[in-house]
């Protein structure tokens, strides 16, 4: 049987330019024992990753250099921060424990903007449910595929007990929902952005001219008699007859084509110069969009052939890659909303003073 591999010379399809365009990576947390117990926080990196490591951009990199445990080196609203809740956030946090290269001063920036998250999740009136945690948490272990047990001796092996865990899975939770609200329902993407982002990326979105071709197909041997090779042909010129007059090209197939396209409409997809073979893409070259050959012998059998498409050298269907652009599109305006409101927003709220 005929089909749109064996059509081609060469199977080898142009890569689509648009494959490895960036999407945000999923984490998970893993406890097997000997790998690391990751964040609480429903899994993902950047909009949405860990707000304590967030704000490393923006460091002031002022030293702590209290030596008192109970030295203040901060104050969040007039709440005083001590170099002690320092050193607890940095030993407790999970969200930090993904990072060991923060100095003290980062750690301190981590905790004041936990601090002022807390304080915008109250103000907000924002509730976790238990069955909200019960939920997370035995995601979690289905994803890892652990029990009970050994997710409290994962949490142990860090220093943490299940109780300890549920509050910061709570805590995580609550910035979901606080930063769903402040930012998500704020970034949109319009077509004209999508337009813009073609207009500036041509280069990605170029390549050869193509054809899109449907056809019927009679199977015949390269070796058939005269006699064979006639009968065939006739009964291929009889159908073609009927959709000269009037019988849809895709029906046609259907009903008649003799390969496994038939009941696609005959449709063998797109192909670039040079792919046919040769009596093929000759006949192709011959025809102007939704035209219909005569019937065609090649090594294969005889084909009724119609051109549905074409594109010029240079120009790429943009449809289906318009999906992929708008979410592309979509993560950049939130990662950047995100820290502006981040970095900018929350900081305005809130009066802050670092001691060094």
């Amino acid at each position: 049987m005929a089909s749109s591999r064996k059509l081609r010379k060469c199977s080898k399809r142009w890569p689509d330019p648009y494959a490895s365009a960036r999407r945000l990576p999923m984490r998970s947390l893993t406890c097997d024992g000997r790998r690391t117990l990751l964040s609480a926080r429903p899994a993902c990196t950047g909009l949405l990753g860990v707000l304590a490591l967030s704000v490393a951009a923006l460091l002031l990199a002022l030293p702590v250099r209290a030596e008192r445990l109970n030295a203040v080196v901060a104050t969040v609203d007039g709440e005083p921060v001590t170099l002690y809740e320092v050193r607890q956030f940095a030993k407790t946090s999970l969200r930090l424990r993904q990072s060991s290269t923060l100095s003290e001063a980062e750690v301190l920036r981590a905790l004041i903007t936990d601090k002022i998250v807390e304080r915008e999740v109250q103000q907000k009136g924002i509730i976790v449910r238990d069955e909200d945690v019960d939920a997370y948490i035995r995601s979690i272990k289905e994803r890892n595929r652990i029990d009970d047990r050994q997710l409290e001796e994962a949490l142990r092996a860090q220093g943490m007990d299940l109780a300890t865990y549920r509050k910061q899975v709570r805590e995580d939770l609550a910035r979901q929902q606080l930063l769903a609200r402040e930012i998500r329902g704020k970034v949109t993407v319009t077509p004209e952005d999508i337009e813009r982002y073609f207009e500036e990326h041509k280069e990605e979105y170029t390549g050869p001219a193509r054809v899109r071709i449907a056809h019927i197909f009679f199977q015949l041997p390269p070796d058939a008699t005269g006699d064979r090779v006639a009968a065939v042909r006739a009964r291929a010129e009889e159908v073609l007859r009927q959709i000269r007059d009037g019988l849809d090209f895709a029906v046609a197939a259907q009903r008649y084509s003799e390969d496994k396209t038939g009941k696609e409409g005959g449709d063998l997809g797109w192909f670039k110069p040079g792919e046919l073979l040769d009596e093929l893409e000759e006949t192709q070259q011959r025809l102007k969009v939704g035209e219909i050959s005569e019937p065609v012998r090649t090594r294969l059998g005889i084909h009724i052939v119609r051109v549905l498409a074409r594109e010029q050298e240079g120009k790429i269907d943009r449809s289906a890659l318009e999906e992929e652009v708008r979410q592309k599109l979509y993560n950049q305006a939130l990662e950047e909303r995100f820290q502006r409101w981040l970095n900018e927003d929350l900081y305005k709220l809130h009066h802050v003073e670092i001691f060094e």
